[in-house]
């Protein structure tokens, strides 16, 4: 084992739930969220022999796999389940009934505005925060920490505007 490459068993353990968090907010089932989790410390295991940690970070290598295992995922489902994820997916709340269908109803006009906007903003936002920094959502989007600052703001900015305009 290379003295700057962790073991592999560190990076399942230490990531493990970051990367279920990150695939669980973008897929619309536990069941998938779990296969798909499963399928990426699968291919990053079967691909750690080949990964350097001089040309990006593990977290960083890991989260690439899962958003391209993710992507995988919409692609053999279509267009239809992400948008059906994106409208089905609900926070928890632990309020009164009538809080908690208030609560969902902002949710669901949030979750409108987000899916609304470019899929490289909507990516950015996700991959930001699910822990990762801009440096890391850069590589992973195959872009510069700058340009990784940009999407992201930019994101937050068009969310920003369209909640705004639709509460006039």
């Amino acid at each position: 084992m290379l003295a700057d490459r962790p073991p592999f068993e560190d990076l399942y353990r230490d990531y493990l739930g970051r990367i279920y968090a990150y695939v669980r907010a973008q897929v619309s089932s536990s069941a998938d969220a779990e296969d798909i989790t499963a399928q990426v410390f699968m291919n990053a295991y079967q691909a750690y022999g080949r990964f350097e940690a001089r040309n990006t970070s593990p977290v960083a290598w890991l989260f690439r796999i899962a958003r391209n295992a993710t992507t995988d995922h919409f692609r053999a489902h279509g267009r239809r389940e992400r948008l059906r994820r994106t409208i089905e997916h609900q926070p928890l709340a632990f309020d009164d009934p009538s809080r908690m269908a208030e609560e969902r109803l902002q949710y669901r006009a949030l979750l409108d505005h987000v899916a609304r906007l470019p899929e490289r903003q909507r990516d950015s936002i996700a991959l930001r925060h699910s822990g990762l920094t801009f440096e890391e959502v850069g590589v992973l989007m195959s872009c510069t920490e700058d340009a990784a600052k940009m999407l992201y703001h930019r994101g937050l900015k068009a969310l920003r505007d369209s909640v705004h305009k639709e509460g006039e």
